[in-house]
């Protein structure tokens, strides 16, 4: 408050008291009060009718920093020390009057420059003849309270261990920037999910897990400017909302792309040097949607593109985007329909041991006859599974329906093995469901050694401990554990020797039209690594005599493929096998 502000002191001297309240008479007994001003927490201040100090007790004197004498006779302004504008203590001045008295927060600057923060109460002391006399003021500090307030304000829109904003401070704060945009500028909505977190949280603790979250976090904060978020909205999931002007893509993904490069350098926990690096995906306000729930669905499915098809890890939220999250979202609506309405079907493809020229088993492959859309790809339906929350009903159904057909086939002499193939159904092992899987398949007279699992190698490699107990107790129970696309996923050495697997089965794309040096080098190291480890070797994808010929020379006998043969309905699988052709130099169909 500021006693050289003179439209604040005009705002307290220069108006005519008149009487709203009943009157309220002064205590005669001044020593009294003197005594109670002297020993009491609270500042009190005793005013004239202008505003100007008479008294102050020790307490208004050590929470203003100023003594006694500096005080007295000077108007009450003097305290804020220029923190105030002269239509502040008018307001104040109005509501004195208006009402008889005021309360409310003020601050004043310490000698260490701090802002400390008060509560002031005022009132108005009127004569016999209802004239304003004094003004008296009651000071309290509230600086702590002050702080505690704001610091659990902190922890309700910011995440405590990484220190980045909360998903519900990311909606808020977006709301109000937005709306705060020049006709030029855009947001930029960045969705980034860690891409090898998981093994190391499980592999190193929780500790070292904390630890290079808060690096990250940290990493991410300073590719942010004043006017920019981060925000962690799950586990390994932040997002950032960068500003900037004009509509050019390639400067945002310029900048994206040192984001990632920053993302990938080693964290230092512990005695670990770990490496993360991270997938981002972008959405464009307004270009994309209005509302930041839009944008950051926008956002997840770039995401999911870059991490599944983009060399570079990133990816910008376009037309062909938004058809397939349409198409997700529609086939997530109808998969209840597909599971009611018996629209998924198995199709098989028999695995031929070129040696013995025996069919010795099929892989049952998942399939959904759309009314409408005709043949959905599992790549599209499997993720609709999962967004409508039907992955666990349909890997029962999986299990429920192979072990039918195996019985069926074993009445009609067929003893091989049916391999089931649980790509994008993985989640579900993880949730270790083993003991419902194999009640379902003795509940059709199965046995478990009749089967074996499909993983992807890029799955079990970046999987807790946890998923290899569950395979662990598959294998007890009988059944075979395939690793799938080896040789186009991700390997790790050290870790497949102690993995409970059986085999591994060569990725199709390695007998792609290119059949050339490199494909044939990948294809002999992994025999070979699969011969050390006395692992199985399946061939998928074979399509001529000449891939054959040299898996032959090479030790691998068994086979999957269009020279043996495609996948077939399962009514047609007993007639190929009645007449699968025997000579081993020459099985299988053109």
């Amino acid at each position: 408050m500021e006693s050289e502000n003179s439209s604040a002191v005009t705002a307290f001297e220069g108006h005519t008291p008149f009487a709203l309240a009943e009157p309220v008479r002064a205590n005669n007994d001044l020593g009294l009060v003197r005594q109670l001003m002297l020993h009491t927490r609270e500042g009190i201040v005793l005013m004239d009718a202008r505003g100007r100090v008479l008294e102050v007790n020790p307490a208004f004197c050590c929470h203003c920093e100023l003594d006694a004498d500096s005080l007295k006779g000077r108007h009450l302004t003097h305290v804020s020390q220029g923190r105030y504008q002269g239509r502040f203590y008018r307001r104040i001045w109005q509501r004195l009057q208006f009402r008889g008295h005021w309360e409310g927060e003020v601050e004043h600057l310490t000698g260490q420059g701090e802002v400390a923060t008060h509560w002031l109460m005022l009132r108005l002391i009127r004569d016999e003849a209802g004239l304003i006399s004094h003004i008296i003021g009651i000071l309290d500090n509230i600086s702590r309270l002050r702080q505690s307030e704001e610091r659990l304000s902190y922890l309700a829109h910011h995440d405590s261990l990484t220190g980045a904003a909360n998903r519900a401070f990311l909606l808020s704060w977006f709301a109000r920037i937005k709306c705060d945009l020049h006709p030029d500028e855009q947001l930029a909505l960045l969705f980034i999910d860690l891409d090898r977190f998981k093994p190391i949280n499980d592999g190193f603790g929780h500790g070292v897990g904390d630890q290079v979250l808060k690096t990250l976090a940290g990493r991410l904060r300073q590719q942010v400017d004043a006017n920019e978020m981060v925000a962690r909205i799950g586990g390994d999931e932040f997002v950032l909302v960068w500003r900037m002007s004009g509509g050019e893509e390639q400067p945002l993904l310029e900048r994206a792309a040192r984001l990632l490069e920053n993302m990938e350098a080693p964290v230092s926990a512990g005695h670990h040097q770990l490496s993360v690096g991270a997938s981002v995906g972008i959405s464009l306000y307004p270009r994309h949607g209005l509302e930041i729930e839009t944008l950051l669905r926008y956002a997840d499915t770039a995401m999911y593109e870059a991490k599944t098809r983009s060399q570079a890890r990133i990816s910008l939220f376009d037309s062909a985007s938004f058809a397939r999250l349409e198409l997700r979202s529609r086939l997530a609506r109808e998969f209840h329909e597909a599971l009611a309405r018996r629209q998924l079907f198995l199709e098989y493809q028999p695995r031929l041991d070129v040696e013995s020229g025996r069919i010795v088993g099929a892989e049952a492959l998942l399939r959904w006859r759309h009314p409408v859309l005709g043949l959905v790809p599992p790549d599209d339906f499997l993720p609709a599974a999962r967004n409508a929350g039907l992955l666990g009903r349909l890997a029962e159904w999986v299990f429920g329906e192979a072990a039918r057909q195996s019985q069926d086939w074993r009445r009609q002499g067929w003893q091989g093995r049916i391999s089931l193939n649980m790509r994008g159904l993985e989640p579900e092992l993880e949730q270790q469901r083993i003991l419902r899987l194999l009640d379902i398949l003795r509940e059709h007279g199965a046995e478990p050694a009749d089967f074996e699992l499909e993983l992807r190698s890029d799955f079990i490699m970046r999987r807790s401990d946890s998923l290899l107990r569950v395979l662990s107790a598959f294998r007890q129970a009988g059944m075979g554990v395939y690793l799938d696309n080896l040789g186009d996923g991700r390997l790790n050495l050290r870790l497949l020797q102690q993995l409970p697997v059986d085999g591994i089965k060569l990725d199709r794309r390695l007998f792609a039209e290119a059949f050339e040096d490199y494909e044939r080098a990948v294809i002999r190291a992994l025999l070979l690594l699969a011969g050390t480890l006395g692992l199985e070797a399946v061939a998928c994808g074979v399509e001529n005599r000449e891939q054959l010929a040299f898996l032959q020379e090479h030790g691998c006998h068994l086979i999957q493929g269009r020279l043996v043969a495609p996948p077939l309905a399962p009514a047609q699988v007993p007639a190929f096998m009645a007449g699968c052709p025997a000579p081993a130099g020459s099985a299988g169909r053109d």
